[in-house]
């Protein structure tokens, strides 16, 4: 499906008219561009348009002062992702409780040394090598947990279609050649551990994935899927009519029909960095893995 969606941009007063209905920029921008993107994240198409010149005969000047705007705009408006739907765990807090962020404070522009909009436009979760843990996991994480339009921590059944779509790149992997970062989960809402684990591995030189159907008793699968540090990616998460497949770049290269057990329970999906090389330990704001993300689109139907 298409959305066309018209506008008409500038200040009335600085064009000669006292016609209603102009919107300001800053309005485009904020009311209309940025909730666009939010809403259909990667699948949102951007702006065409015409600027009426502001001399002689009207006539479309497609590089007037409003047009440049605009496209300055859209070339920094950050990473095309809803934060509310997600909340954020860090690597910071006390004891066995790491600081948690709620939807409202994401969608307010919350950042941090943990989580910050990077130089290229991506949002960059940065993961120290030792932090606040919670108490099912060795490994502190700057990461996303999924959750519903209505505030509440999300958990839907393997019916239907579940969908995760996230574009990134990995720019520093802690444990050099021996490290690897979980970029992407479908967990178990139920049992509490992951269903699967996408991890991109140093060892590997781009995806493996973990796959988990009782605590302890993962396999790990090489996707043969190289992908260097600082190369842009594309991968897909799908838990759709009871079937978990992944997809890098655009290509399957994972289909698995999980146990009857499994596909009676709930799930939700995870995104950011989880570093499975940090441990528990004193908190810091030292980079020790940073993973970017452009754009994440999540489809329940």
């Amino acid at each position: 499906q298409n959305l066309l969606v018209g506008a008409l941009v500038g200040d009335p007063a600085l064009i000669g008219t006292t016609d209603e209905g102009y919107i300001t920029l800053d309005d485009m921008i904020n009311n209309v561009i940025k909730p666009l993107i939010g809403t259909f994240g990667s699948q949102f198409g951007g702006v065409m348009g015409w600027e009426f010149a502001d001399d002689g005969p009207p006539t479309y000047d497609q590089s007037g002062a409003w047009a440049n705007g605009i496209g300055q705009a859209l070339a920094t408006t950050g990473p095309a992702i809803d934060f509310s739907i997600w909340s954020l765990q860090e690597p910071s807090g006390s004891g066995t409780s790491p600081t948690t962020i709620s939807p409202s404070q994401l969608v307010a522009g919350y950042s941090d040394a943990y989580f910050y909009q990077a130089a290229d436009g991506g949002q960059a979760f940065m993961d120290t090598q030792t932090g606040i843990t919670t108490p099912g996991s060795k490994h502190c994480r700057t990461e996303l947990r999924e959750m519903t339009s209505s505030g509440e921590q999300a958990a839907w059944a393997p019916s239907g279609t579940n969908t995760m779509d996230v574009t990134g790149q990995v720019t520093l992997l802690g444990g050099g050649s021996n490290g690897k970062v979980t970029v992407g989960q479908v967990y178990n809402s139920d049992d509490s551990i992951p269903l699967c684990e996408l991890q991109y591995s140093g060892s590997a030189g781009g995806f493996v994935l973990v796959y988990e159907e009782a605590k302890g008793a993962g396999n790990t699968i090489d996707l043969q899927t190289p992908v260097g540090l600082n190369t842009s990616y594309g991968f897909q998460l799908s838990l759709t009519n009871g079937v978990l497949t992944v997809s890098i770049n655009g290509q399957q290269v994972y289909s698995h029909t999980p146990s009857a057990n499994i596909l009676a329970k709930n799930f939700y999906f995870k995104c950011g960095n989880y570093d499975q090389t940090s441990t528990a330990g004193e908190v810091t704001t030292t980079p020790y893995t940073i993973v970017e993300i452009y754009s994440i689109n999540v489809v329940h139907a």
